[in-house]
């Protein structure tokens, strides 16, 4: 009989400490945010690399953008990493591949595509798996990057047609703003009274 009290004490001690701790970790979500991160890392990387050569093919709005951009992924970055340590999990920080570099047309087209995967399919995928192991802050940071990836795509698709039909970038906005906070990315702050997926306020912005 002690032995099973002795018993039904650990399971019971065991399920409270479970629960304390939040439960079983979210493996999945572990593993995606652990993704997310090496994609996020490439783009910020790759971007930096476009920004160049945007400015030596004499582009200087279009680089900007994609300074901007190259901080907005790197955000990511860092609200991933953000959620990874809420799960008692050891920063994740992979190298980034070297990037393959073309013209500021053909990378303009890369982002596109490249932005438009991860808003359209990878992150939709993440979330689902974040819902079902019901991971708020992974679903949070998962949301804001999805989103922020579309606002990226969209902003792409503009300076490209821009380029393409004028052989200029002066139709480019000039100054670009980055939400330090989710990673949202502005090429303009007429109209925005805070940011539309994290609530800041465009006084935090970081411009470019």
């Amino acid at each position: 009989m002690k032995k099973v009290f002795k018993l039904t004490v650990v399971l019971v001690s065991a399920a409270v400490l479970a629960v304390s701790c939040g439960g079983p970790k979210p493996e999945k979500t572990i593993e995606n945010l652990k993704a997310a991160i090496t994609g996020e890392t490439n783009a910020s990387a790759t971007y930096l690399a476009y920004s160049v050569r945007a400015a030596e093919e004499g582009f200087p709005n279009i680089s900007r953008m994609f300074a901007a951009a190259a901080e907005a992924e790197a955000i990511h970055v860092k609200n991933h990493n953000a959620v990874l340590a809420k799960l008692r999990e050891p920063a994740f920080n992979p190298a980034p591949d070297a990037p393959t570099v073309n013209t500021t047309a053909e990378n303009l087209q890369a982002a596109i595509e490249g932005e438009t995967y991860e808003f359209e399919v990878m992150y939709p995928a993440f979330l689902a798996d974040a819902e079902a192991e019901k991971s708020k802050r992974a679903i949070t940071t998962f949301i804001w990057a999805r989103d922020s990836e579309a606002t990226h795509a969209r902003l792409y698709a503009q300076a490209l047609a821009i380029l393409m039909a004028t052989g200029s970038d002066e139709g480019v906005a000039s100054v670009w703003y980055v939400c330090p906070k989710c990673g949202d990315l502005f090429d303009t702050l007429e109209g925005v009274n805070n940011c539309p997926l994290c609530a800041t306020k465009p006084s935090a912005f970081l411009r470019f």
